[in-house]
């Protein structure tokens, strides 16, 4: 596949699961912001809401690498939903701020970015090599 075309299927790729992560986000907030639960409440919707963006990050990472045979874009592609995501996310939350204390919209911003990118280029390692080991080839 050409680098143009293996650009702009991450590019897709990364506004589609980014559009999702949004989704994810968001909903949890509203969740936090109309239900005010307690303290262990929160701390799980917010476990919940982590397991689903790494959830949906790998599926991320793993789609972008299998199509494009390049495994760094799988990297290339949760860096830019993360940051996608993290804009959205912020911005919601300054206009309508969580309970309890917010975190910095710089920290924000890093730990979104840590946990888009990550998981995403490990996946996409991952479904490399397993096209590799297996003899299939992307296309």
């Amino acid at each position: 596949m050409p680098l143009n075309a293996a650009l702009l299927v991450t590019l897709r790729w990364s506004v589609l699961m980014g559009g999702l992560v949004i989704i994810v986000d968001l909903g949890t907030q509203a969740i936090q912001q109309r239900t005010a639960p307690g303290p262990d409440a929160i701390g799980e919707l917010s476990t919940a809401n982590l397991i689903a963006n790494i959830v949906l990050f790998s599926i991320l990472g793993a789609a972008v690498a299998r199509q494009t045979g390049i495994f760094y874009l799988a990297a290339l592609a949760g860096l830019l939903a993360s940051i996608l995501d993290g804009i959205v996310v912020a911005t919601a939350a300054s206009m309508a701020p969580p309970a309890g204390e917010a975190m910095p919209i710089d920290m924000y911003l890093l730990q979104n970015i840590l946990i888009g990118t990550i998981p995403a280029a490990v996946s996409g390692f991952v479904a490399s090599l397993v096209d590799r080991v297996s003899g299939t080839r992307p296309g």
